[in-house]
């Protein structure tokens, strides 16, 4: 496992392209000795990947909620359905998303022990640690980028049918996390991932694969480099019950965390409404009252949306023929 955990931590611990240091600052002055760590992640990561419209995304890792919310209400929506989003402007030129949430739950949602795959998913994919409180933090942060990608695996293997190779395998861990969710996604999203980290995702998944026995045994390797899974007619039932439920019971928390958006992201609904325009170009204007009160007067878009194909869950991947 040496050679897999080195791999994870030389490209979390990788800067990014981006340089981060005006949102991290922002993010320091406002949460002061409170901040454990800060993750860059998403499409900005790589060139494969952003475009010129992408702006960052960040995790703020806390020690805790004191002092952090004012309001109860707030501390209580954090515990059952974290993280909480915000949205930050430094100018015109410059904004970001982030993601606040205490360090004990965020160890929890990077390990098999998630709640659902809105966290598990984000780190099993590469992210970059542009910041930790010191050397013993930071390296607890890694292990925690490791605990997702190595617990994201029996989530995707319990999603797959028939024979598949390396490549299939890497995909299915990096669209699980679209699979889990009610999303606005262009539909290149999970090749393009593949793509732009390609070596670190077939030296990872495949690797935990190959060297983690509780998984191995549940594998059959072919000669042609290709796998499947060794399982009773009775267990591929369960196993397919089980993923289902998994990734219905993640959709289900997605969609419970809109309404928080509203309370602490700023623009919101134009963010939104942009990135719909930009990833499938379909332009929507909001009547003044859908604008005031979108949850509640906004659902004619939303199923329209829904008809056009437009949000959705993400279906499984084709890797690209070579």
């Amino acid at each position: 496992m040496e050679e897999i955990r080195n791999k994870i931590q030389n490209r979390t611990l990788a800067r990014p392209a981006l340089d981060p240091t005006p949102y991290l600052e922002r993010f320091l002055q406002r949460y002061g000795n409170k901040v454990v760590g800060v993750f860059m992640y998403g499409s900005v990561l790589s060139q494969t990947t952003a475009t010129a419209t992408s702006f960052p995304d960040f995790f703020v890792i806390t020690d805790g909620y004191r002092r952090v919310f004012r309001r109860f209400s707030h501390w209580l929506w954090a515990y059952f359905l974290p993280p909480h989003i915000f949205h930050l402007r430094l100018d015109e030129a410059r904004q970001c998303k982030y993601n606040l949430i205490s360090f004990s739950r965020f160890r929890r949602e990077c390990s098999g022990r998630a709640k659902d795959i809105y966290i598990l998913g984000r780190f099993s994919k590469r992210v970059s640690l542009i910041y930790a409180r010191d050397p013993a933090t930071r390296d607890r942060l890694v292990q925690c980028c490791e605990n997702a990608m190595h617990s994201v695996v029996p989530w995707a293997l319990r999603g797959m049918e028939g024979e598949w190779d390396a490549t299939e395998l890497a995909m299915s861990c990096l669209n699980i996390s679209y699979a889990g969710e009610t999303r606005v996604e262009a539909d290149s999203k999970v090749p393009k991932l593949f793509e732009s980290e390609q070596e670190l995702y077939l030296a990872v998944y495949p690797g935990f694969l190959e060297r983690d026995p509780s998984l191995r045994r549940r594998v059959e390797k072919l000669g042609d480099g290709r796998f499947r899974l060794m399982e009773s007619p009775r267990q591929a039932r369960l196993r397919r019950l089980r993923y289902r439920l998994f990734i219905k019971q993640s959709q289900i928390r997605g969609i419970l965390r809109w309404p928080k958006f509203l309370i602490t992201v700023d623009e919101w609904l134009d963010i939104i409404l942009a990135k719909i325009e930009r990833a499938k170009g379909i332009r929507i204007v909001p009547t003044p009252r859908q604008r005031r009160h979108p949850l509640i007067f906004g659902w004619p878009h939303f199923f329209r949306l829904l008809r056009e194909g437009a949000i959705g869950p993400s279906k499984r991947p084709t890797p690209q023929k070579r």
